[in-house]
């Protein structure tokens, strides 16, 4: 069983590593419709996807911890990416 906090964080969290895959597929979108698409960017950023991907799938409800630090850093990257916008 979980608490409602745990279950909220949770949420959160899956919801910022959502927002960042977003952004990363915004992004791969774009360079596709370059004259000159940068291949390697678009590597990295299909990389990054794939990484943020499997973190959503491997986090744990009841892992507070972890939750905790999920959170921050996808959080940190979608503060990052709109304030650059």
């Amino acid at each position: 069983m979980w608490t409602q906090d745990q279950a909220i964080a949770y949420e959160a969290a899956l919801e910022a590593i959502n927002d960042v895959i977003a952004g990363y597929s915004e992004q791969i979108a774009l360079e596709h419709g370059c004259v000159a698409p940068n291949a390697a960017r678009i590597a990295w950023l299909e990389m990054r996807t794939d990484q943020a991907s499997a973190t959503g799938h491997a986090l744990n409800v009841v892992d507070d911890e972890n939750v905790r630090q999920t959170l921050l850093e996808y959080s940190a990257i979608v503060r990052a990416r709109d304030g650059a916008g």
